[in-house]
């Protein structure tokens, strides 16, 4: 082989980095494929003539010391300089991963990149195509027609089945090509961030330094004691921020290999297979994100991944099966207080978390993100944490809840006594929750400890989503109302899934949610006479179930308790009536909507107050009709004006305004 240039290199040691070690392979490929050309195309001095970017090739084998070597012999020089032993740190180089995972030979790793040969060099495109490739991409029948060696045909099967190369119909063709993101690797790039996050070893933390529950790291080191730690898939389930990236980091990094996660969710196969090459290159274990709907199973096909452990994140709810592995699952619950309070002072730079802190019950992800979010001077502030609660709020509950308006001055909760005394027990309980399931475990059954279900029933406008408003007050938390018209789908799971992405984010953020007329979704079963009665008798199981796992705190109101199944009754801890109020209540409600300089007369606000009855919705939309009639006649609202209202109201409602003196 004669060269272009005179000056000749020694044959130097083996490469040292990705992108040193794929242009020596993708030369050795080159002169492989020359090889193959000269015996059924042309001689090598013609071939160079009709093809010039070749000359480029043999001037860089000339340069590494190949000058005055047959191609073979080249091809031969090569292959003991790129498969020789004690390569060192070498070992970790992608190719080489890839080498030694799929038990390549150098005929087959050549194979491999002839596929992407004409996207790293497209002159030599029409060479590909003389040897029956197509559009400059080999063929099957191309490359077992150049490379004879035996298991050509193996190793293309493996490298198709394990993603590293795609088979794609062009006509009558099938052309092989390597993935984008798989050629860049190789080349020694990274993974696009968009599509994939790569964390190397060294960036994971160890498990030993997880704050987790002894118990939870005790499960977790027994079910790793298995024969192959490589053939296992972990299946970890949590609540979003509860840390299953963490742990599955922790768990690659006792393999001594990095994470890789695909950035979407529920990938479809060729992402997974794609990821699975990739992981194979960085030596990583990949992370999927599957996102089943309630009572759905995922089954994922085994991608033979050779780097070996598998993780899958998923959420409460839904299953999963992997064929071919040992699934071995892990429940990442809600941190205890005791936990929480470690995690705060991580976050905090080791200073004590004050009890206010330590009582918000989030996820140990979004503890940190919260802390790492909130302005240094502000990160021990419980305003500034609940400010950015409630901006990640927002983001979790699009489209399916919707923040109510916090208490303005002077929104008082005006009921009966015994209402109240219901009311405050209901604040204690919530205040309390977690303390009471501590303290009394066996009663909560196997239901949630930290769940609290309050239902409120009364006639409409009696104060129940006032009340709401109040709770969530009393307890320093937003208020969140599910929007029924976006939740309810007429689609099959989709109610479910919507219902779940709410859950899911009340109970990780500790947010109140409020589920308003929610007979609509209560209502009892009904026996099945249709498909649609089926579906409807599913959703409601769905959500009994759900409302027994529930961890955070969930007000129902309804205006309509006789159509609630009794099953979901049953399942709520508080039950508040809000009957109309009584004729006490009914005069403070006045006092409360009423103008502070109104010119209602005592006796008639008596006489009203005593034989209107009343809600305390009507009351309100009284009095703000009747201060408008003040403000349209530029005096405070009298008698009269709360006259004119009072019959407005009533008529409103379809009935005769009671008569009143001077009227």
């Amino acid at each position: 082989m004669a060269a272009a240039s005179s000056t000749l290199h020694p044959f130097g040691p083996a490469a040292e980095t990705a992108a040193e070690q794929f242009r020596l392979w993708l030369l050795r490929s080159t002169l492989a494929l020359v090889e193959h050309a000269t015996g059924v195309s042309a001689p090598l001095p013609e071939l160079l003539q009709q093809h010039p970017a070749l000359r480029g090739y043999v001037d860089e084998a000339a340069q590494l010391g190949l000058d005055g070597l047959t191609l073979q012999e080249a091809v031969a020089r090569l292959d003991e300089r790129l498969t020789a032993p004690s390569r060192g740190d070498g070992d970790d180089l992608p190719l080489d991963r890839l080498r030694n995972g799929l038990g390549l030979g150098p005929q087959g790793l050549s194979c491999f990149l002839l596929c992407g040969l004409s996207d790293e060099d497209p002159r030599l495109a029409p060479l590909v195509d003389e040897l029956l490739g197509h559009d400059g991409r080999p063929t099957r029948a191309m490359l077992t027609r150049s490379f004879h060696a035996a298991g050509t045909s193996a190793a293309l099967a493996d490298l198709l089945s394990g993603g590293f190369l795609r088979e794609e119909p062009v006509g009558r063709w099938r052309q092989l090509n390597v993935p984008g993101p798989v050629w860049d690797v190789l080349r020694g790039l990274s993974p696009p961030a968009t599509d994939w996050r790569f964390t190397p070893p060294q960036q994971l933390q160890p498990l030993s330094e997880l704050i987790l529950p002894e118990a939870l790291l005790a499960t977790i080191s027994e079910l790793s004691n298995v024969a192959r730690p490589d053939s296992i898939c972990w299946a970890l389930r949590g609540a979003p921020g509860s840390g299953r990236r963490a742990l599955a980091g922790a768990l690659a990094q006792a393999l001594g290999e990095g994470l890789l996660e695909p950035m979407a969710a529920s990938p479809d196969a060729g992402t997974r297979a794609t990821t699975s090459a990739l992981a194979t290159l960085l030596g990583a274990m990949p992370l999927l994100t599957m996102r089943p709907a309630p009572g759905e199973r995922v089954v994922l096909p085994d991608v033979p991944l050779s780097s070996g452990a598998l993780a899958v994140r998923l959420p409460r709810s839904g299953g999963l099966a992997v064929e071919g592995r040992i699934c071995r699952w892990i429940e990442l619950g809600m941190p205890g207080p005791d936990e929480r309070r470690r995690h705060w002072s991580v976050a905090l730079g080791g200073s004590a978390a004050g009890e206010d802190l330590v009582a918000l019950r989030v996820p140990r992800g979004t503890l940190h993100r919260v802390a790492r979010a909130v302005p240094p001077d502000g990160a021990d502030s419980m305003a500034a944490v609940m400010a950015e609660v409630e901006h990640r709020g927002r983001f979790a509950f699009d489209g399916v809840a919707q923040r109510m308006a916090p208490l303005s001055p002077g929104e008082f909760l005006l009921c009966v006594d015994e209402a109240r005394e219901e009311f405050a027990a209901l604040v204690a309980r919530c205040r309390h929750r977690e303390a009471l399931g501590a303290a009394l475990p066996a009663a909560f059954g196997h239901g949630s400890a930290a769940g609290v279900r309050a239902l409120f029933k009364g006639p409409s406008g009696t104060g129940k989503t006032l009340a709401a408003r109040h709770l969530a007050a009393e307890i320093g938390r937003p208020l969140y109302r599910v929007d029924l018209a976006a939740t309810v789908s007429k689609y099959i799971g989709e109610t479910e899934r919507n219902l779940e992405r709410g859950f899911e984010a009340a109970e990780s953020l500790d947010i109140v949610l409020l589920i308003d007329e929610g007979d609509a979704l209560m209502a009892g079963r009904t026996g099945v006479s249709s498909s649609t009665d089926r579906y409807a008798n599913l959703e409601t199981n769905y959500l009994l179930q759900r409302l027994e796992a529930y961890a955070g705190i969930l007000i129902v109101t309804t205006n309509a308790p006789e159509r609630i199944d009794g099953a979901f009754a049953r399942r709520m801890d508080v039950t508040l009536e809000f009957p109309l109020p009584d004729a006490d209540t009914r005069f403070d409600l006045w006092l409360a909507h009423l103008a502070s300089d109104h010119a209602v007369s005592d006796a008639r606000l008596d006489e009203v107050a005593l034989r209107c009855v009343l809600s305390g919705g009507q009351i309100r939309n009284a009095a703000l009709h009747a201060t408008l009639l003040g403000l349209r006649r530029a005096t405070p609202p009298g008698d009269s004006e709360l006259l004119i209202a009072l019959q407005r109201e009533y008529r409103k409602a379809g009935q005769s305004c009671p008569s009143l003196s001077g009227s």
